[in-house]
């Protein structure tokens, strides 16, 4: 309201006299007994009260995906547009424009600087035709870093739009400012406790972590590591590994005795998934290895004795521990992980030698949460056994914005079988 005055009758009616009233709401009813009236001499709005114009020769502005259709949020990685609506500016003419995180308080350097694609020129007028223009971008890692720099799980866009002097921000409602974040991503790890037959007494070794099995996988891309202790002659620029240590890693080897305590290393589950499927252990998926989990640990054969399917020897307690990561944390374990089963290096249950699969689970998540820069989701070093893995993990809690804070989710997905007797 300016230049006016209101007046209220609570008894006999409302009415309004001023030279400007404007009224904003996301929703309004009015009612009387018999009418409404609305009068202007030169403008009456009615309806959305958006259309209302925000400036003189701004109406409104408003974010939408790259098919048009309005948004509220959006993910790092997906096209958006900013749709603008003018008045009396003529084809051809330009506005100038900038794009703001808005995070409680106005600060000109929380701005992205968008470049034209295929140049380095920046992107920062809009063409008007019939007034209306639209600016497009993908987001990627200008929005990133700025999401990094204001340590926030996102960023709130509203974009600074200058015609002739006059400066207004769009969209005229806070409420409508475009929320940017990270897409998540699901983390499972799945680990296998040694069978409760071992003891330190009867198998030291097995009870302390070689019967078990520690595995992870990254949305649907699984992954693990084991020994290879077939005999054979294995290739030391492949494994990245001296094996006959004369200094170089540029021999093939004849290995006659690899065991658990030294021997190339290779994917474990996911080697007797790929083998049974006859596809490559790194097109194994997070379904087939629970899939292969379920089977029986031993050989299942028919009537006549012949053997339907091997087992699995799987036969200790499964557990499955499940946290969603933003999307940049993944890619770090996915990173290691791939250069891993590029160099499958050395197995061994003695870390000073080589990994094993509770090492390179703890290692590859290490990746994304390296324990001087985050204090939570740590695992230690001196983490060395799937059990102490699973310990570590029930306190690990979700960093994704939809689940952020969350505690991981543990549950049993296979009981210890009771017929393993050893």
């Amino acid at each position: 309201m300016a230049g006016g005055i209101i007046t209220r009758v609570a008894s006999g009616g409302f009415t309004s006299h001023s030279e400007t009233y404007l009224e904003n709401f996301n929703e309004i009813t009015h009612s009387a007994g018999t009418k409404v009236v609305y009068n202007a001499e030169e403008q009456h709005y009615v309806g959305n009260w958006e259309e209302i114009p925000a400036g003189t020769h701004f109406i409104k502005g408003w974010w939408t995906d790259d098919k048009d259709k309005p948004i509220k949020k959006a993910y790092i990685g997906d096209t958006i547009r900013f749709h603008l609506e003018t008045k009396d500016i003529k084809d051809g003419e330009e506005v100038n424009f900038t794009v703001y995180d808005w995070d409680g308080m106005l600060n000109l350097d929380d701005k992205l600087n968008l470049i034209i694609k295929g140049t380095s020129n920046p992107y920062n007028k809009l063409t008007i035709k019939g007034n209306k223009g639209i600016i497009e971008w993908t987001t990627g890692s200008g929005t990133q870093k700025l999401i990094d720099e204001e340590g926030d799980a996102e960023v709130e866009l509203y974009v600074s739009c200058s015609y002739k002097g006059e400066v207004i921000e769009l969209p005229y409602n806070m409420d409508d400012y475009l929320i940017i974040f990270e897409k998540e991503v699901l983390i499972t790890v799945i680990i296998e406790l040694p069978h409760s037959y071992y003891t330190i007494f009867n198998d030291p070794v097995s009870a302390l972590g070689m019967a078990g099995h520690s595995a992870m996988a990254i949305g649907e891309r699984y992954f693990d590591y084991g020994p290879n202790n077939t005999p054979g002659t294995y290739s030391e620029n492949e494994y990245d590994v001296d094996f006959n240590n004369d200094g170089d890693k540029n021999d093939n080897v004849f290995l006659d005795r690899p065991s658990y305590k030294n021997s190339p290393g290779q994917p474990w589950w996911g080697t007797h998934i790929a083998n049974r499927k006859k596809i490559k252990p790194e097109q194994v998926t997070l379904d087939m290895a629970l899939k292969h989990i379920q089977l029986s640990w031993k050989d299942v054969q028919d009537v006549n004795g012949n053997i339907i399917h091997y087992g699995t020897y799987i036969y200790g307690e499964v557990h499955k521990i499940e946290f969603y990561v933003k999307e940049h944390e993944a890619n770090k374990m996915l990173k290691w992980w791939e250069e891993r089963y590029k160099h499958l290096k050395i197995y061994s249950a003695y870390p000073w030698k080589g990994e094993q699969c509770t090492t390179t689970v703890k290692t590859a998540i290490q990746e994304a949460f390296p324990f001087n820069i985050i204090r939570g989701n740590n695992i230690p070093d001196t983490t060395q056994k799937p059990s102490g893995l699973l310990e570590d993990l029930r306190a690990f809690t979700s960093t994704s914005k939809e689940h952020l804070g969350q505690l991981a989710k543990v549950s049993v997905i296979k009981k210890e079988s009771t017929d393993f007797k050893g």
